[in-house]
């Protein structure tokens, strides 16, 4: 399969170093750089990237408590490909994705970290579970929650269907999600950049076309099916 062409994937690492570095994004994404060289040793798409630091300075809508104005979200993401690819079935045989946010007062301000975090989890068993268990799902929680008082509880559930990401899709949702496009004008400046377009068009083809087949009725795929990756559907 030509789109998960290791030339290619390290190419268009090496311009989105650049679109990253010429468009001054808050960050620390020296890991960007490591992998291109950890890839040379590689012939197949895999590796497992940890803690690429995005730095939000200013509040975000809706956070609270309200007085928190600095914010650092962490990406991890491991993905590794099959030897032998097909079409009809899931290129990974190995995939995890961890977004850490930790939020402060102000970027100065580093004594107390308010956390959060979103786990994009891969579960290729989706029938023997006691819950509905999507292929690809996300699910809220972290080792450490604030905010919890006495009339508050979390769960493990729900686990959100979402096709997988790998490191161009998730720096991606990150920068839609988390940074407004108002007050950082790397963000407008990014999604419009053609070479940018480019990149995460091929990502999707990778990753997120075969995922969307699942719903065409003439879908052939084995693992990414409509039961599969969205077993509320009941067909």
């Amino acid at each position: 399969m030509d789109s998960w062409s290791l030339r290619t994937f390290r190419n268009d690492l090496s311009i989105f170093i650049q679109l990253i570095e010429d468009n001054n994004v808050t960050g620390d994404f020296s890991g960007f750089t490591t992998l291109l060289d950890h890839l040379e040793d590689k012939n197949l798409v895999e590796y497992n990237l940890e803690n690429l630091s995005f730095y939000i300075n200013g509040r975000i809508s809706g956070t609270r408590p309200e007085n928190l104005n600095f914010c650092q979200v962490l990406l991890d993401n491991m993905l590794m490909v099959k030897n032998e690819l097909s079409e009809n079935v899931d290129p990974l045989y190995c995939y995890s994705m961890d977004i850490n946010i930790s939020v402060y007062k102000n970027k100065s301000s580093s004594n107390k970290a308010y956390t959060s975090s979103w786990h994009l989890d891969r579960h290729f068993n989706t029938e023997n579970v006691k819950y509905t268990h999507p292929t690809y799902h996300f699910q809220y929680g972290g080792k450490k929650l604030e905010l919890i008082d006495e009339n508050m509880s979390v769960l493990s559930c729900p686990r959100i269907p979402h096709p997988p990401m790998d490191i161009f899709l998730g720096f991606h949702f990150i920068i839609s999600n988390y940074f407004n496009n108002k007050q950082f004008s790397f963000v407008n400046a990014l999604l419009t950049d053609s070479d940018y377009q480019q990149i995460i068009k091929r990502a999707q083809k990778r990753l997120w076309t075969p995922y969307f087949k699942a719903f065409d009725s003439t879908n052939t795929h084995e693992d990414f099916t409509i039961n599969k990756i969205f077993p509320l559907y009941l067909s």
